[in-house]
């Protein structure tokens, strides 16, 4: 008991801490057993008080008469008058006596307190059992904290699981302190770190709790003994080497001390029947500097309060907000790899910080003296997780620190799988995994789990140099396995657009890796050939899969892959997102070729599709008559049990022969006709591609102000549903031409900006819209420059330009001639010749934020 706690009745002061009654200042002779009533009853005076109860704590561990209880009731109301204390028949004793003074409220029973702090105090300087006074501040987990008190308030038995370092610790002293004032004997909190023998357990928990112990023997017994009687929050911290004593010692607390409730923190959870698990995540990382609320949360203040602590200079800025954003995300938000990173800022700065990260395990050491010392240092809180592990599980863990950006059940299964450890095995084992902490598992349709990064950086690190290797290639294999599945899928039309796009996206890190291990010294150029077959219809989603087919071609001719992987290359070479990265010769006779395979392997789908692409580049040749031929042979492929997607691919190639060909009315109805085939798919990117062909078509009949109602639309709908960044880049493309034509500067201008970021992605700029965009906001320079580009890009791929794109660069073309010098406008147009992509978008990017046009124009 706290020795300020006192309770003042009459003429009376209870001092439960001294033991001592007093009467008007002065001590009253009271035996040992009636005092003991008495406190007994004053503290919980909110409630009757059983009689059995009375007797265990004024008589433990002793067998007496009812009686006895009796003759001290009697001997109180002789003290201190009948109304003290009432009898309540059937069910025990209640005091009553009015109070002048209350008690501290930890003092009280759960049943019958809430939680307040005295007039004027802090509650973070309450000293309540053996928890610190006051705690240091808790960033980004106030919707963790108000949870666990939820939980904690309605549930005896709550775990705090996570990772090493994520903070679980802290969390929970934090919410224990937070409700210490619930319970009447406080809360008390037991460091299980550095406790190696189970057996020791009960001795080291009563030993916190000032609870005697006669040896290891029986100390279950004491302890739960002294713990019978109290209203008490217990805290057992870092449980997660001790599991089973934990959880053996818990059962006995929760069948022997009913009013104990306890709070453990440990990297894998109990498995109690009625344990409440609490996971923890890392903190709250903001995607970029410009997110609302971004230097407040929980990642972010966090690194600033620890840096501005080893130096007080330290302050985020504008300038370094980004850096520290970095930072704090290849640290995933882990509280102990922030804290010790934001320690090294006063003596390497922060940009070279960031740069070093890389060799996290030697830069992130030196933690606080008061912290455990496999707090110290990102590595030994690693080490000490590892060490929890069987050998069985340390095998999966290291294979999966091959993985990047995460995997799936199927892909852990095909890597770590070996003669030792089936798919049941190792899917066991990626349970146990996330269970201790090791593996994140995150929520979705289909379940997906990732190594946080620095537990990937040590998992590869245990790696042996054989077996990193073989471990390497099984990953390689098994992308390249996955990806065939659901390519094919795909391609004959077994899965919409989105679904394959569902599939495959969260893999394109792990696709990027494999590509790199199949291209390097120890790779194998057959997966290679068949990751960037399959990686081809992602081009779509990622251009930089484009550069990967050209510097192959050779080994394919060549017979380095089987028929099938051959075909897909080819048809991945002729796809239409293949255009300007290839010559149109190439695509033509990649089509061909592909056709030719497949034909011979009796896959009439694929056949379909090649010829589908032949007739798109015949077409965008001008070769009318190969195009119509393809068209033809396409036709006689479909059955009506494929797919509909197939059906919109021969309406949209009708659709554009009916284009070139100057059937503008036929083109604008097969367009429409495909475009509500797409809705009745539910395939949103369908939808948009189709949605896209019909502006155009619409724009191209003239019908320009239907066209810019419905790309507006369109455009508003992908900024609520986003489609692929190349199908968002025609788009804005249309709107953006289509408002300049109309003579809408502001609007196109605004569209412009918009567009921005999704062309720099898709690396798709369309410059013939902003070729016109320019001209209009008098920008003539820059709009001759991008003139001499695409004319120059013409010539390179031989595509000339389609007709809305002609449109709009004869008008610019004419005007612009009409305005520059002869002089000045050939040596612009030369210039923008010679323009790389990367300095086309940085002349768009730059033109775009000069409102006021070129000066002098």
């Amino acid at each position: 008991m706290d020795s300020s706690t006192a309770l003042r009745f009459g003429p009376f002061e209870l001092q439960p801490q001294q033991r001592r009654l007093l009467r008007d200042g002065a001590p009253v002779v009271l035996g040992a057993r009636a005092f003991d009533v008495l406190a007994a009853l004053v503290l919980r005076r909110e409630r009757v008080v059983t009689k059995a109860e009375l007797l265990d704590l004024a008589w433990p561990g002793l067998v007496v008469e009812e009686n006895n209880l009796q003759v001290q009731i009697s001997a109180l109301r002789k003290l201190l008058g009948p109304q003290a204390i009432s009898t309540i028949p059937g069910r025990g004793y209640r005091f009553t006596a009015a109070a002048d003074g209350t008690i501290d409220d930890r003092q009280r029973p759960i049943e019958a307190v809430h939680a307040r702090a005295a007039p004027g105090m802090d509650p973070r300087e309450r000293r309540v059992a053996n928890l610190p006074a006051k705690l240091a501040p808790l960033y980004g987990r106030d919707q963790d904290l108000a949870a666990l008190r939820t939980l904690i308030e309605e549930h005896r038995l709550v775990t705090v699981v996570g990772a090493g370092g994520i903070g679980k610790s802290r969390l929970a002293q934090a919410t224990a302190h937070a409700l210490a004032d619930r319970w009447a004997d406080g809360a008390w909190m037991v460091e299980l770190a550095g406790l190696s023998d189970p057996a020791l357990l009960p001795s080291a928990v009563a030993q916190v709790l000032e609870i005697k112990t006669s040896g290891p023997d029986t100390a279950t017994d004491s302890l739960i003994g002294g713990l019978a009687q109290r209203s008490v929050l217990l805290v057992l911290d870092n449980c997660e080497h001790l599991l089973e004593a934990v959880a053996s010692l818990v059962q006995a607390v929760l069948y022997g001390a009913p009013h104990v409730f306890l709070l453990t923190t440990s990297q894998e959870p109990l498995h109690l029947p009625d344990e409440q698990q609490y996971r923890v995540m890392p903190l709250g990382v903001p995607s970029q500097a410009s997110t609302a609320g971004a230097r407040e949360s929980g990642a972010v203040a966090l690194f600033a309060a620890r840096a501005r602590a080893v130096d007080p200079r330290f302050a985020l800025t504008d300038e370094n907000l980004g850096l520290v954003i970095d930072v704090c995300r290849r640290l995933d938000g882990l509280p102990l790899a922030i804290e010790l990173a934001a320690a090294r800022v006063a003596s390497l700065g922060l940009r070279p910080l960031r740069d070093k990260l890389d060799a996290r395990f030697r830069l992130l050491t030196g933690g606080s003296r008061a912290a455990l010392r496999r707090h110290q240092t990102l590595r030994a809180a690693l080490e000490w997780s590892h060490h929890l592990l069987n050998e069985e599980e340390k095998t999966v863990f290291r294979r999966l620190g091959v993985f990047a950006g995460g995997f799936t059940v199927a892909l852990a299964q095909a890597v770590c799988t070996d003669e030792r450890l089936d798919e049941w095995a190792v899917l066991d084992h990626l349970s146990a995994l996330v269970d201790k902490s090791l593996v994140v598992a995150d929520a979705g349709d289909v379940p997906r789990y990732r190594l946080l990064e620095s537990a990937r950086a040590f998992a590869l690190e245990q790696l042996a140099a054989g077996e990193t290797a073989q471990a390497l290639r099984r990953h390689a294999q098994a992308m390249r396995d996955f990806m065939r599945r659901v390519d094919d899928a795909n391609l004959d039309g077994e899965l919409r657009t989105d679904q394959y796009a569902a599939l495959v996206l969260p893999e394109l890190d792990n696709l990027r890796a494999a590509y790199a291990w199949a291209t390097g010294d120890a790779g194998d150029v057959q997966i290679a050939i068949a990751l960037a077959a399959r990686a081809g219809a992602l081009i779509d989603y990622a251009i930089e899969f484009s550069i990967w087919l050209p510097p192959l071609q050779q080994q394919v001719e060549h017979g380095a892959v089987d028929d099938a992987t051959a075909a897909r290359y080819w048809r991945a070479i002729t796809a239409g997102n293949m255009v300007g990265h290839v010559p149109s010769a190439l695509q033509i006779e990649a089509a061909s070729r592909a056709r030719t395979l497949y034909l011979a392997m009796g896959q009439p789908r694929r056949v379909f599709s090649c010829l589908i692409q032949l007739a798109r580049h015949h077409s965008a040749q001008q070769r009318d008559g190969e195009a119509q031929a393809a068209m033809d042979e396409a036709r006689s492929l479909i059955q009506p049990d494929w797919p509909a997607e197939f059906r919109i691919h021969m309406l949209r190639r009708d659709a554009w022969l009916a284009r070139v060909q100057g059937r503008i009315a036929e083109s604008l109805t097969l367009f429409r006709e495909a475009h509500r085939a797409s809705v009745a798919t539910g395939d949103w990117r369908l939808e948009v591609i189709d949605g896209s062909n019909v502006v155009d078509a619409l724009w191209n009949a003239g019908a320009i102000d239907e066209a810019a109602q419905m790309v507006g639309a369109l455009v508003d709908e992908l900024r609520r549903r986003p489609a692929a960044d190349s199908e968002m880049a025609v788009t804005f493309a249309n709107l953006i031409g289509i408002l300049s034509e109309l003579g809408r500067i502001d609007e196109a201008s605004a569209a412009a900006r918009d567009a921005l970021p999704v062309m720099r992605r898709s690396q798709t700029y369309f410059p013939e819209e902003w070729v016109h965009l320019f001209w209009r906001r008098g920008q003539f320079e820059t709009a001759v420059r991008l003139l001499g580009y695409c004319d120059a890009e013409v010539h390179r791929t031989g595509v000339p330009f389609q007709v809305n794109e002609a449109r709009l660069i004869a008008q610019a073309r004419t005007a612009l001639e009409a305005q520059l010098s002869p002089g000045a406008l050939a040596t612009a147009h030369a210039a923008g010749a010679a323009l790389s992509k990367a300095e086309v978008l940085a002349l768009i990017s730059a033109a775009i934020e000069n409102a006021s046009g070129e000066p002098g124009r």
